[in-house]
């Protein structure tokens, strides 16, 4: 057993999710709520402090719990319920938490995550089989699930040539065009844009729809603005469910539709997003309620 393990919380009475990624040799769950002051660079430092000779260039290190700083309620009932984008369930324990760390470390990994190891590491420090990417990506549940959650995921892409993609009406839904006139398509601008994206299977109110995740921009994000939305598919056009469109920043990014997957068990999936920024990605959970789409989780960004 790990050295100043996690400890086990009771299960919750509501359903709680978290996001994570398998990477081999030990799957983890992201835990922003426990950061020190909800600040993911608070929680490396915490490490620094703990472990200030990383023996690894990059890697994941295990932390004493009872020893570092944590900011909310800890959430960790014995039995976590983990759902991958195959659609594999399988019962996990978490007894370390931990933070990626290394001696030539160059990129950002986030903060405080659960881990959850097949044999307890002889070494604070971890190499890793994978890098935490939307291949490995997983779900994981707080206790058991009365009902399997059933995942679904991207139908189509875009096509891309030469680095850019193809516009191409035949590939489109029909009624593209107002979703591209919601996204801005009477703004001038000196740069070209396409209209691009993916499109999924998910439950909207228990019935399944076929949605399109749509951005109206160009692929690379420091060239103009970069609005997208979410779209269903109906008989006489597309339906806009969530429109984004961001004024510029240094933090652009594109979107495409990663999974969708109902979290917290309501008869509507939870859409999960992939933000692809300049030099790094991080997953978004776009979820209904009242009616309205909203996101509501953004997880650790990870690049440079």
């Amino acid at each position: 057993m790990l050295q100043a393990a996690v400890p086990f919380t009771p299960e919750p009475r509501s359903t709680q999710w978290r996001i994570g990624f398998d990477l081999g040799n030990a799957v983890i769950l992201e835990t922003p709520e426990l950061n020190p002051k909800g600040d993911s660079g608070l929680a490396l430092e915490e490490a620094e402090r703990l472990l200030p000779d990383p023996s690894l260039s990059f890697g994941l290190a295990f932390l004493p719990f009872n020893r570092i700083t944590t900011t909310a309620q800890l959430l960790n009932p014995r039995q976590w319920t983990t759902i991958d984008l195959q659609g594999e369930v399988t019962s996990r324990t978490f007894l370390g938490i931990g933070v990626f760390m290394g001696r030539r470390m160059s990129s950002s990994e986030g903060g405080y995550h659960l881990v959850s190891v097949p044999l307890a590491p002889s070494s604070p420090f971890l190499g890793l089989r994978r890098q935490a990417s939307s291949e490995d990506l997983i779900f994981g549940f707080a206790g058991a699930v009365k009902r399997k959650p059933q995942i679904r995921t991207r139908l189509s892409e875009t096509r891309w040539e030469n680095l850019l993609p193809v516009e191409d009406a035949a590939a489109l839904p029909f009624g593209y065009e107002a979703a591209r006139q919601l996204l801005g398509g009477d703004e001038a601008t000196d740069q070209p844009r396409f209209l691009y994206g993916t499109s999924i299977e998910a439950l909207v109110q228990n019935r399944s729809s076929k949605l399109w995740l749509l951005n109206y921009s160009h692929p690379d994000t420091t060239m103009g603005n970069h609005p997208w939305g979410i779209f269903a598919e109906r008989p006489g056009g597309l339906d806009p469910l969530y429109i984004f469109k961001p004024a510029k920043s240094d933090n652009d990014y594109v979107a495409y539709f990663t999974a969708a997957i109902d979290l917290n068990q309501d008869g509507s999936d939870e859409l999960v997003i992939e933000a692809s920024y300049r030099n790094g990605t991080a997953y978004k959970i776009i979820s209904a309620a009242g009616g309205k789409y909203d996101e509501i989780y953004t997880s650790y960004y990870r690049g440079q």
